[in-house]
């Protein structure tokens, strides 16, 4: 039996990780001394094949995980060598889970691999049974999680706070399930209000990208490399930095294109309710359309585009394409 868990959204990958060990732990083994981790980046096949032969210890069977195999830039031949064991007569009583942190799945058949892919590996454990895909959620399936999550919980948030809530945050589960966390236990039993999403999600990385609008739209091309870098040095993911400028300037497109062809005498409340956006988010990119022509954010919208293409099929620095975009805005 094998797993391949694969796809952007590590935050549900990861979840249903978690509950294959725990339904392991539960109904094969309390001990959980048949349960195995592999490490993809320095694993040698001889190691891989040894824990999946090995003979379950008190158990009817044995679980054997491996994380980031496909990821690495290096090692094609051993992944070639890890391939030719899984097409090997596997025993009945080992269940493989391969576990990749935002590997994709290639669209079309020209699509090159991410860097350091094999893609015969990858494309035989695409086809197993068990093969799940774990693609970003849209902006409705994440306000349907987050509504999801704060019920587990036992809590309470209002519509439009959840709204703005999930506006801030986008699709970054992660971070999401944080906030709910934070905001449940600030509210100690009681519904979670906009105030409260207001002044306690208010992310530096939120600051800092309509910080980077404004510096874009008024040509301050040293402020703006300054603040990318000031991200990318604090640890945040290029393609989570990417994201959320992406979505910001999909605003300003949105409330750009409707003010001209409507005027802007629309109040916030009502253009929000237009747009599907937060008349919190409403208000920021009103403030900011000013900047920016049609024309010019659809090429910046392109190359944001561009980039987020690159990322994930090419070595390139990050910073480099991001400086790139600085310069050519």
């Amino acid at each position: 039996m094998i797993f391949f868990l694969f796809g952007p959204d590590t935050f549900r990958s990861r979840q249903k990780l978690k509950e294959i060990k725990a339904k392991f732990i539960k109904e094969v083994d309390k001990s959980a001394l048949n349960i195995e981790t592999l490490g993809g980046q320095d694993l040698e096949p001889v190691a891989f094949k040894q824990a999946v032969f090995a003979v379950p210890f008190l158990a009817k069977k044995r679980l054997v995980i491996v994380e980031n195999l496909l990821g690495s830039p290096r090692g094609q031949k051993k992944q070639k060598e890890i391939l030719e064991i899984l097409e090997t007569d596997l025993p009945q009583e080992t269940i493989i889970v391969f576990w990749e942190g935002g590997l994709t799945r290639p669209k079309t058949k020209k699509s090159r691999p991410a860097a350091g892919k094999s893609p015969g590996l990858f494309n035989f454990l695409k086809k197993e049974k068990l093969a799940q895909e774990f693609n970003l959620l849209n902006q409705n399936e994440v306000f349907r999680w987050a509504a999801s999550e704060v019920k587990k919980r036992g809590g309470k948030i209002n519509p439009d706070a959840l709204k703005l809530l999930t506006d801030l945050v986008g699709d970054d589960l992660w971070q999401l399930n944080s906030e709910v966390d934070k905001l449940l236990a600030q509210a100690r039993g009681k519904a979670v209000g906009l105030i409260e999403v207001s002044e306690l999600v208010k992310t530096k990385l939120e600051e800092d990208i309509y910080k980077l609008t404004d510096a874009l739209g008024q040509k301050n091309k040293s402020l703006a490399t300054k603040l990318i870098g000031d991200q990318l040095k604090s640890g945040t993911n290029p393609v989570e930095l990417l994201a959320k400028i992406t979505w910001q300037f999909k605003n300003l497109l949105l409330v750009k294109e409707f003010s001209q062809k409507n005027g802007l005498g629309y109040a916030a409340d009502r253009l929000s309710y237009q747009l599907g956006l937060h008349p919190f988010v409403v208000k920021k990119t009103l403030a900011q359309i000013k900047f920016f022509q049609p024309n010019q954010l659809k090429q910046l919208y392109r190359r944001l585009l561009e980039i987020d293409y690159k990322l994930k099929i090419s070595q390139t620095d990050p910073e480099v394409l991001f400086d790139l975009l600085v310069i050519k805005s």
